[in-house]
């Protein structure tokens, strides 16, 4: 029996052909509340570009797993709910990188109404040894911290990066600002003949390819969705087998195979469909609703 789904973002919930949640998605996500499993985020992304893009806009989740497994954490179902009523997530005006809001503004899954479970910033050696390469052969990266995301410069490369996700342009700030605060997650834009020095500077870290090709999520060793979910289901009293994962990218490999139900998306890469134990449709023929759908059907036989 499945107690609870974690749902990838962007190519799972959100196509990247029209950078829009359908509202059949929507829909889905209610429906599965309604039956009374809980619905969770695990995704790359900083919860702050999750706001910037309102990309869980009028959609309650009770827990996240974000920065591929980096920084996850449960909201405090009172006081989260209670902010719901005033900001379900809708996307700002503007983009805010440096979330320094008054508290009404804030979106009902910032972390300052949630308990943080698990987070891995970078060790400091690895940072350092970025900043080194980046001295001797500059290419941009963006920064992600616990409430801050900027970059050192800015190309095309970043901008193609950027818009295949459908985000804004984050400030830039000094690199003297690296050292100032635990590092979450790097994001370096790297040509091809840049990775493998990157690979061997930062041998404490691990790399993970973006669809893009060019991009690339640089966390500390280890982290993985799969241990944030871990802490999650712990919290709550789950365990793995009545889990269920959605999910189509590299990331979402670990996830898929250790749930006790990994859904691959029609549109995943061949490595998540690989370990999936269901298919469902492309995320552009309502792929998504039908996971849950199927989902929901396995309990009704099981219960």
């Amino acid at each position: 029996m499945i107690k609870m789904i974690f749902f990838d973002i962007d190519g799972t919930l959100r196509p990247f052909e029209t950078g829009v949640i359908p509202e059949s998605t929507k829909l889905a996500i209610r429906k599965a509340q309604e039956a009374g499993l809980y619905c969770a985020i695990a995704t790359g992304r900083h919860w702050v570009e999750i706001y910037n893009e309102g990309l869980v806009e009028g959609m309650y989740f009770d827990a996240f797993v974000t920065l591929d497994g980096g920084y996850n954490y449960i909201p405090d179902a009172k006081r989260a709910k209670a902010q719901f009523t005033v900001n379900p997530g809708y996307k700002p005006k503007e983009y805010q990188f440096l979330m320094e809001l008054p508290e009404q503004e804030l979106p009902y899954f910032d972390p300052k109404f949630a308990e943080v479970l698990l987070k891995e910033s970078i060790p400091e050696a690895m940072v350092e040894r970025l900043l080194a390469l980046l001295e001797k052969d500059p290419f941009p990266v963006l920064f992600l911290e616990e409430r801050r995301l900027y970059a050192n410069f800015i190309n095309e490369d970043l901008l193609r990066t950027l818009a295949y996700v459908h985000t804004g342009v984050p400030p830039l700030l000094p690199l003297s600002e690296v050292k100032t605060k635990e590092q979450l997650m790097l994001i370096p834009i790297l040509k091809k003949e840049q990775v493998a020095p990157v690979e061997t500077e930062l041998s404490d870290c691990h790399l993970i390819r973006w669809s893009d090709g060019l991009s690339y999520d640089i966390a500390k060793k280890g982290v993985a969705k799969i241990h944030g979910i871990q802490r999650i289901i712990d919290r709550l009293g789950i365990t793995m087998d009545e889990v269920s994962a959605i999910g189509d990218g590299w990331n979402d490999v670990e996830m898929l195979e250790s749930v006790g139900l990994g859904i691959a998306m029609g549109n995943a890469k061949p490595e998540a469909k690989a370990v999936a134990k269901h298919i469902t449709e492309h995320i552009l023929s309502d792929g998504l609703p039908k996971a849950v759908d199927f989902i929901l059907d396995l309990n009704r036989k099981e219960g």
